[in-house]
């Protein structure tokens, strides 16, 4: 089975929304914090194919 690394920002993001979920936060902003983990997702797939194509070239 292969294990992939989480970039750090992702695993944050993760713990912010659970945070958040516990603490019965308002909607908006385990809404807020949902986004977060998408967009560090988003950031770390971009910075992973950026560097393969620079490896690439």
């Amino acid at each position: 089975m292969l294990i992939y690394p989480v970039p750090a920002t992702v695993t944050q993001a993760r713990v912010q929304l659970v945070i958040d979920q516990l603490a019965k936060e308002q909607p908006r902003i385990v809404n807020a914090a949902v986004l977060d983990v998408f967009a560090a997702k988003n950031r770390a797939e971009r910075e992973k194919v950026e560097t393969i194509l620079d490896i690439k070239v």
